[in-house]
C-alpha cells in the first residue's frame, strides 16, 4: 500500500491510497504539514509496530498489508 498526495487547484491537499484510488481524503495544507512532521518525528511508529505484530500472528494476511508496509509519497 502507498499513499499519494497532491495539491489541488484550490490549494487543498488530496490524499488517496493506491489500492483504493476512488476514495479521496481532503485536508488543509496546515494539517498535512503537521501530519508529515509527526511522521518524520516518529509519532505514529507504534501503529506500525502494532500492525506488524498483528500481521505476524495472522498467517492468512498478505505480507504487503498493514500500516508498517506503507510508504507516503508526495506528488504534484
Amino acid at each position: 500500500m502507498a499513499l499519494e498526495a497532491t495539491v489541488g487547484d484550490d490549494g487543498m491537499i488530496y490524499i488517496r491510497e493506491t489500492r483504493r484510488p476512488d476514495v479521496v481524503a481532503v485536508t488543509t495544507p496546515a494539517k498535512w504539514e503537521a501530519f508529515v512532521k509527526g511522521v518524520k518525528a516518529g509519532e505514529f511508529d507504534h501503529f506500525a509496530t502494532e500492525a506488524e505484530t498483528d500481521t505476524d500472528a495472522e498467517s492468512d494476511t498478505d505480507p504487503g498489508e498493514g500500516a508498517g508496509a506503507g510508504r507516503a509519497t508526495e506528488t504534484g
